[in-house]
Parts: C-alpha cells; structure tokens; sequence
C-alpha cells in the first residue's frame, strides 16, 4: 500500500494523539487518513479510532480490528470506528445464520457472492469463527472446478441455476489471502487461497485474458465489468508467482476503457470490445448501468488507492464527477438506481428510484480516489446513516445487497479494507 503521514488527530480509547502512519506489524497500530473538513458519520470534527481492547474479535490475529491505514494519495471522511464495527454487527444479525449469508428478500436463499462478501468483511473485522463458517460452507457447495456453486435455493423466490460465479469466486479468494496475513498460524488459508486462485484463472478466465462472468459460460463476447477486480489480480500475481494474472490486469483496463464512455457509466454486461448487452438478463437492464455496474467504482478505485493505478483514477474521476453532478454537499438524494450509459433514465422501471447503498458506497469509494472530498462526505454520511441508524429499518433500507455493499465500503473508506500481503 502507498502510505504517507496523515497528520490527523484520532482518540484512540481516552487518548488524544496525532496519527502518522504505522507501517508493518499491525497490532494495535493503526493510521488514520485525512479528514475531509466536515463531520460526517457522526463523529463530529475528528476521525476517532476505537481501542481494539474495546470489540469483541479473535485473539492473536496480526491486525486487530481497527486499522485505518492511511493512503498517500486518498484521503477518508471523518468517521468514527465504533460505527463501522456496528454496521458489521448488525449485517451479521440479518443476514449470517452461523453457517452461512442468506438474502431474506430472495427466501433466504444463499449466492457466492454473499459468502465473498462475509469473508472479506470478516478477515477485516477479525471475526475468524465467522470466516471459518463461511468458507466451511463454500467447500461444501463445491460445483467440481474447486469452485462454489454460485447458487443454493431455499425457500420461495430462490436463485436457480448451476455453474459458479466469478465475483464470488475472486472475493473469497482475495479474503483467503488476506486470512493467511491475518491468522498465518493456520495454513489452510494460503493453500485455500492458491488454490482457489488456480482454478479461477483456469476456469473463469479465457484465452485472451478476459475474466468470465463464470465457469460454464461468457469470456470476450459476454462479460461483466463489475467483477473487474485488478487490486486482487495483482495480489493473486504475487501469491502465485503467476504473471497471466498481470495480463488480466491489463486486459481488464483495456475492457474499462472501451466501456466507460463520458460519464464512468459502465453496462451491467458488455463485450471485451465495450458493447452493452442483454447478457443472462431478461428485464432489459443489461445494457445499462443498474444493479451488477453499481459495484465497479468500488472494485477500480481501490486499485488506485491500493496501489497507485493512474488508470483506475482515471475511471474514479469519471463516475465521481457523475455522481456529484447529481447531489449536493447534504443530499444524495439526486443519485438514482440506475442509468443508460449517456445518463440517462433507461426504459422500465431500473432508475425510477433513489439509489441505495450499493450504489452510494462504490460513489463514495470512487469519490476518495478522485479527490471529490464533498462527494465522499455526503455518501459516507448517508451509508452511515443506513447501516447504523433508523434509517436502517426502513423497507428496503438495509436489504442483503444494498447492506453488503454499505459495510464493504464503510471498511474501505475508513482504512480497513487493505491488502495485508504488501
């Protein structure tokens, strides 16, 4: 990670002191980013840094939950850890059931992508017994590629279907790595994690270094942008000794650049060569910006605030300067659910409505990397709002997607969402 001093002042239990940046190690250390100048997340004019003592995690892990390691080049909101810690809790209550992620709106089904996302919030979090159950069930539902199977119905309303799922796949594989830096006296992890990461570069990744939206179908001529993910790619080079997974970097930025047009606006499925298209949907929405694109700011911005990647800024300038031309310094409310790719509002009923969390979050994460303090201050302070406060138990609010999406990019936007293998 490109770290630099933040010069921030963060309460760090009942003590005031002024955070540079704590490399290495981890334990207790942590470092802060640079305010953006207004109070947001509830946690008035300073950034404040809870003492690990003070939230229930695994003991003995590396880097205990909080870290909030700075960036050099992306600066954070104010915020207020307690508050991330109890955005995590309360999509834990919802939505784990000790075994594993259902999505109550879809009966209480379970998809991979969901497992992806509570691995990764739980190495983060350092909440091992909820890493463990998680990845438990994953190898339970093996579909025979050393992939999980993306879909596990349940009751009314369920997913269907058979195969495996990228996003899921690479989300669990880059939280495999990071378990592996987090509890390295267990050496499953790095194993799990290479091997996962060899299966999907075998598996889900085609001759001409496109990422697959699957193991059984797409590649160049039926892809989804929002799987993108080169901040992981680069990890899984490293981990694997594997430099394809270099060219699947340069690839998937060849892939953003053919499909971003004006405004960062990307199809939910596209071609390699930047056309929109239906792809497995069949509402319309898939030439459009809606429900699969809202997460691609996330998973590019973070390759530049990880690592530095000019070309990802590029894209995070693009949709942040969307975004702020459709809210204010004290309202998102402007921001909708959905797009064409020229901005505009797409047939049907995708973009009839304001946009939540997993929209807002990726716009906020998009915002720290393209520098747009007031963009990142306002969607912090209203996922904040939507993870932690009544606003959380309106319908609708705080449902499995929109929920999943507000604490990933709560952790990112406060330093706890990092690569611990750098």
């Amino acid at each position: 990670m490109l770290r630099g001093s933040a010069g921030v002042g963060l309460l760090f239990g009942a003590i005031w002191f002024t955070a540079g940046c704590f490399g290495g190690g981890g334990g207790a250390s942590g470092s802060g980013g640079t305010p953006g100048g207004t109070g947001t997340g509830g946690a008035g004019a300073a950034m404040v840094m809870g003492d690990p003592k003070s939230y229930a995690q695994t003991a003995g892990a590396t880097f205990p939950f909080p870290q909030g390691h700075a960036s050099s080049i992306c600066n954070f909101p104010v915020y207020d850890t307690d508050d991330v810690y109890q955005a995590y809790q309360n999509w834990k209550t919802k939505f784990f059931d000790g075994t594993k992620v259902v999505r109550p709106e879809n009966g209480n089904d379970t998809v991979s992508e969901g497992i992806g996302y509570g691995m990764l919030m739980a190495v983060f979090v350092n909440d091992q017994t909820t890493f463990d159950a998680l990845w438990a069930y994953a190898k339970m539902h093996n579909d025979g590629h050393g992939l999980m199977t993306w879909c596990v119905p349940a009751g009314s309303g369920s997913c269907s279907g058979g195969g495996a799922a990228t996003d899921g796949d690479e989300d669990m594989a880059y939280a495999l790595l990071m378990a592996s830096k987090q509890w390295p006296t267990q050496a499953s992890y790095a194993t799990g994690a290479t091997a996962l990461i060899n299966a999907i570069l075998q598996y889900e990744v085609d001759g001409s270094n496109v990422l697959k939206p699957g193991d059984n179908f797409g590649g160049a001529g039926e892809m989804n942008p929002s799987y993108l993910a080169p901040s992981y790619y680069r990890a899984f080079a490293k981990a694997t000794g594997n430099t394809k997974w270099m060219s699947v970097v340069e690839t998937s930025y060849s892939i953003i650049a053919a499909v971003s047009g004006q405004y960062g606006l990307v199809p939910n499925w596209a071609t390699s060569s930047g056309m929109g298209i239906a792809g497995p949907t069949s509402d319309g929405s898939g030439p459009n910006f809606g429900y699969d694109a809202c997460r691609t700011p996330f998973r590019i911005a973070m390759d530049y605030c990880l690592n530095g990647e000019p070309l990802a800024k590029m894209y995070a300038a693009l949709i942040a300067a969307f975004y702020a031309s459709k809210s204010s310094a004290t309202t998102t409310a402007g921001i909708m659910d959905g797009y064409t790719p020229a901005g505009m509002n797409p047939d049907g009923t995708l973009g009839n409505y304001a946009a939540g969390m997993a929209f807002l979050g990726p716009a906020g994460v998009a915002a720290m990397a393209a520098g747009n303090d007031t963009l990142r201050d306002i969607t912090y302070k209203t996922v904040w709002a939507d993870t932690t406060q009544g606003a959380m138990k309106l319908s609708g609010v705080f449902s499995y997607f929109h929920a999943s999406w507000g604490v990933l990019s709560m952790l990112a936007m406060t330093g706890n969402f990092w690569d611990m293998t750098q």
